[in-house]
């Protein structure tokens, strides 16, 4: 055994002479700060000197502002006099300057002083070390928790500062490790006024944690009834409803519904609703309704999502998806998606409505986009301000888009009107047309439908391709058989003012016909001027095909 102390013994030494090789606290510093904050200051301290501060900014107020000056001291001695007028004391672990703060650090000052009134001042200090009590004024009170200053930040409790001089030996580092969370995880589960390890509760303020439960944020919180608690930390349960006044972070589930104050991060379940004042990160499942004032998260509901603000992720719902401001998210609705601002991609049963839409909108019935469709819409009827990307639909009605009105004449109706709304990639024709009359009490008129596109060869020059199906009524209102042209369209245009063009162009034509001449008996119409082909499909049905061409006035 005694062999065995003199080898520690001799390990130790070893390792405090090696540890004793470099001192960042005994390195000679000047410095002079005038009303800087001491984040700044410590910035440009580990960089002129190559030290390494660790602290945590939510323990510690580093945006305070400080002034000091010093010449040619220790580190100690400058960090001493910069954290006079402050509640921060420092210790050193390892190779890093730990920050802490110290509510205590003025009274204990104060009493020293009172102490030593009537003695002459004694000042014992190392050339390594500076006094181990530091005094400062009144801090300045803490209004916002700022962000971290730092890229290595450790939490550490109001514990004895730990000192080591020299390089730590790797074993004595892993063990004050295990020391330092050890002291972390007692510190974080030990209760405070405003926060505790656990709450069961039947009513509101009719629990463990009684009047105060609406201030106190709890790692894990039991609801018999309905609780009233100030936030959770981890875990909540509820049978049927969870009031939350500050913020939730970790998971939340209600038999009917939770309603929080503040922010919620994490999983919340409520099978009949989740209210939320605050941002939704995480997320969000209801029964019928969640409503949330800005969501970051993924949010299924029953019925209906409501973000007050802005929503990104995914919004699911059996009914209604409705973000009152940008839907950066994936909207999927039976009904209807309803967006105040631009959305990014809506698929609704019935509707879709949102400002700039920047991937897709798809629903069965209508697309409305009040600003810019920069995606692909897709619906009977679409309608946008303006478009740079692709609207499919029966109807396309584009404000700044391509909207046409062509007045022409062609081999099979003499006069036609049409009508082209939608957008140069793609957009709806709409005819009519008419045959003049013989004379002999006979008239042939057509109603058609298609589709089509456009090049652009100059400025003033366009080329239309076109896909048209006209169905033929003959002698009567509206011909029931099967009496229809399909027809394929190449057409140039060349603007002759900047309201009016031309257009002329070749068709290439085919029509299918099951309307028999009472007199001869002939499936055969007069509206087909001639045959490139002319077969017979069956006993009841003719196909005729030929080439012919259009030409008229464009406004």
């Amino acid at each position: 055994m005694k062999p065995l102390i003199a080898v520690c013994i001799a390990i130790l030494v070893c390792s405090q002479a090696a540890w004793g090789q470099y001192d960042m606290l005994a390195v000679e510093v000047s410095f002079d700060y005038e009303k800087v904050r001491i984040k700044e200051a410590l910035a440009d301290l580990s960089e002129t000197y190559g030290v390494k501060f660790s602290y945590s900014s939510k323990k510690v107020n580093v945006r305070q502002r400080v002034s000091a000056k010093v010449e040619k001291v220790p580190m100690s001695a400058g960090l001493t006099e910069l954290f006079k007028t402050t509640q921060i004391e420092y210790s050193r672990i390892g190779q890093h300057i730990v920050l802490k703060k110290n509510p205590d650090k003025l009274l204990s000052q104060a009493k020293k002083q009172r102490k030593k009134k009537n003695a002459p001042p004694v000042i014992e200090r190392t050339e390594a070390e500076p006094p181990a009590v530091l005094v400062s004024a009144a801090p300045e009170k803490e209004k916002k928790r700022p962000l971290p200053d730092s890229v290595l930040t450790l939490e550490m409790p109001n514990a004895r500062p730990l000192r080591r001089e020299g390089k730590m030996h790797p074993f004595d580092e892993t063990l004050l490790n295990f020391e330092k969370w050890r002291t972390h995880a007692e510190y974080a589960m030990r209760p405070t006024d405003d926060k505790r390890l656990a709450q069961i509760s039947l009513l509101p303020k009719k629990g463990t944690n009684s009047a105060v439960a609406p201030d106190v944020t709890n790692n894990v919180s039991l609801n018999l009834l309905w609780g009233n608690n100030g936030g959770v930390d981890g875990m909540e349960i509820g049978t049927f409803v969870n009031t939350i006044n500050k913020d939730v972070v970790g998971l939340q589930v209600a038999g009917i519904g939770n309603k929080v104050g503040r922010n919620v991060t994490g999983t919340q379940v409520g099978f009949i609703f989740n209210a939320n004042q605050g941002m939704t990160r995480g997320l969000q499942v209801a029964g019928i309704v969640n409503v949330s004032k800005d969501v970051q998260a993924a949010q299924g509901a029953g019925v209906f999502n409501w973000a007050k603000g802005n929503a990104e992720g995914l919004q699911i719902s059996g009914l209604i998806n409705r973000t009152a401001g940008h839907a950066q998210a994936l909207q999927v609705a039976g009904l209807m998606n309803l967006t105040g601002r631009s959305a990014k991609a809506q698929v609704g049963g019935l509707v879709n409505v949102a400002d700039d839409v920047g991937l897709v909108q798809v629903s069965g019935i209508m697309n409305i986009s009040k600003g810019e469709m920069k995606g692909f819409q897709l619906a009977l009827i679409n309608i946008s301000d303006s478009v740079s990307g692709v609207p499919i639909g029966l109807i396309n009605i584009v404000k700044r888009g391509y909207n046409k009105l062509d007045i022409y004449a062609s081999e099979i109706l003499h006069g036609n009107l049409q009508l082209k709304l939608g957008a140069k990639t793609f957009y709806n024709i709409f005819h009519i047309g008419a045959q003049v009359p013989p004379g002999d009490g006979s008239y042939i008129w057509g109603l058609g439908y298609g589709i089509g596109t456009v090049t652009t060869v100059t400025e003033k020059d366009q080329l239309n391709w076109e896909l048209m199906a006209i169905h033929i009524s003959e002698n009567e209102a509206w011909t029931n058989s099967l009496n229809s042209i399909g027809q394929f369209r190449f057409i140039w245009n060349h603007q002759l003012g900047k309201s009016i063009g031309f257009f002329i162009g070749p068709t290439f034509n085919a029509m299918v016909s099951q309307l028999r001449n009472p007199e001869t008996g002939e499936i055969k119409s007069p509206v087909v001027p001639y045959s490139l082909i002319n077969d017979d499909l069956g006993t009841d049905t003719n196909l005729r095909a030929w080439v012919g061409a259009n030409a008229g006035f464009r406004f």
